[in-house]
């Protein structure tokens, strides 16, 4: 279940720390130009101070949980670049499969190495879960080359110590980025102790396999809906106890003119939005069940192609989804559109979808993937509060050129809505960065403090190409 909101959570971005508390009574969001000049000029603020956990680490953001708090500790995993792309020096531990695990009482933080020389990929992120035994289980794979799925097992208590892999081969014929060949885990746990992971698998769509007994031993389950038959539909999931709600895409957006769509899997069942049955969930390979059989939140076009980042439950166990579109794509090859990539929000109010443009994202990480942003993270325990990565400033639009080097950076922003979403308080929790602050997790976490997990430096691309830091901030208690 999700955990309960709190309301202290409800003011946390207006006040995360005194040196950049935004005193204005505004109904309306806040730019970055409204912050005291002395803030505007500091090099590299970070609200809460900066942990760094992995000097060299990256992730891609359709595997969960990448990152979560857990007796005491958050714990987090992420890929090692081939090199240090600002040295121009090889990293000799590249392609790493790394956990770092940070005391959130003592401050220490600790890093294992989970698979040695795995491969050169940040799709090969593993997704964490925690037995009710002590023990975490994580399951990761490499990005469309082979069948395999690995999975391990950490000591009783101890995250830093793994076992070796147990490997699940799915089903089908591995080709490169095609075919059935695996990426991407989502681990959950129902009430009867089975696991589920939902992944890419045949047909380059989304697929599930299961466990009943803890991820010691896997069986394939069946394929769970299909795309347009062209790359393949993007899914985030979350979960609400024994249900999980999914957000999917037709297809990738360089392929496609997405749209969004919601829906839902409970007692064996796929539903739309309003609890109506589209099918049951296929027992085997086949399915005829399409992503777009399922509820729409999101009419893509030219002018507008839509990508999810997050989808989170509400207090009522409504799905929220935080989603970018593109703005600038139209009739444009690869390359030469992503200079306007705006950040919305959708929320299910019980009878319909309501959504509106929030923040300007910016412009696009790096050439060819035209609509990938800096992205963003919707608060688990407030989904009334947002965590956007943008180059751009989220009202204006205008560049965000840093006082510290005179360069544009990508910076952290919270949001807070008090009116379901129609109109946004913005907060620094980056400034005047002299490196890039991308793809930030904020993990669940029964607390009134909030922990904020991102990538921070330069990313180039997914094959290896970056030099960020895996850091975190924890933004303190409000009340």
């Amino acid at each position: 279940m999700m955990l309960s909101c709190k309301p202290r959570h409800a003011q946390m971005i207006g006040n995360i720390a005194s040196a950049i508390l935004l005193t204005t009574a505004l109904v309306g969001p806040v730019s970055l130009g409204d912050q005291p000049a002395l803030n505007r000029d500091a090099a590299d603020y970070v609200a809460g101070g900066l942990i760094t956990l992995n000097d060299n680490g990256a992730w891609s953001w359709f595997m969960d949980e990448r990152a979560i708090v857990d007796r005491g500790r958050l714990v987090v995993g992420s890929v090692r670049a081939v090199k240090n792309y600002d040295t121009g020096k090889d990293d000799p531990n590249w392609g790493n499969v790394e956990v770092a695990v940070h005391d959130l009482a003592s401050g220490e933080t600790k890093t294992v190495v989970l698979h040695r020389h795995f491969e050169q990929d940040d799709h090969d992120t593993p997704a964490f879960l925690a037995l009710p035994d002590g023990r975490y289980v994580c399951v990761y794979t490499k990005h469309g080359v082979e069948l395999k799925v690995y999975c391990h097992h950490s000591a009783p208590n101890d995250p830093l110590m793994w076992g070796n892999p147990r490997i699940f081969s799915s089903p089908g014929q591995a080709e490169r980025f095609g075919g059935d060949s695996v990426t991407y885990s989502n681990l959950f746990r129902f009430s009867s102790g089975r696991i589920f992971n939902f992944y890419r698998g045949v047909g380059h769509d989304p697929n599930y396999m299961y466990s009943d007994d803890n991820g010691q031993s896997w069986t394939y389950g069946g394929r769970v809906m299909k795309g347009r038959d062209g790359y393949s539909p993007y899914l985030k999931y979350v979960q609400d106890g024994d249900v999980i709600h999914f957000v999917t895409t037709e297809d990738h957006p360089r392929n496609y003119d997405n749209s969004l769509y919601h829906g839902f899997l409970r007692d064996g069942q796929l539903c739309k939005s309003d609890g109506s049955v589209v099918a049951e969930l296929s027992a085997n390979e086949r399915t005829n069940v399409r992503t777009w059989d399922f509820t729409r939140i999101f009419l893509g076009d030219p002018d507008n192609v839509a990508w999810m980042t997050d989808v989170e439950l509400d207090s009522k166990q409504r799905p929220v989804v935080l989603f970018s579109v593109q703005k600038d794509g139209r009739g444009l090859p690869p390359r030469q559109g992503g200079n306007d990539l705006r950040y919305h929000y959708a929320r299910w109010n019980g009878h319909r979808w309501q959504q509106t443009e929030i923040a300007h994202a910016g412009t696009r990480l790096y050439p060819f993937e035209d609509d990938y942003t800096g992205l963003a993270a919707i608060h688990p325990s407030d989904p009334t509060t947002v965590y956007i990565s943008t180059n751009a400033d989220p009202v204006t639009g205008t560049p965000l050129i840093s006082h510290a080097d005179q360069k544009r950076h990508y910076e952290l922003f919270g949001g807070k809505s008090d009116d379901g979403g129609q109109t946004w308080r913005w907060t620094p929790i980056t400034a005047n960065s002299t490196k890039d602050n991308l793809r930030p997790i904020v993990p669940k976490w029964q607390d009134d403090r909030t922990a904020i997990v991102w990538m921070r430096g330069r990313y180039n691309h997914n094959h290896g190409e970056w030099t960020t830091a895996v850091v975190a901030t924890i933004l303190p208690d409000t009340k």
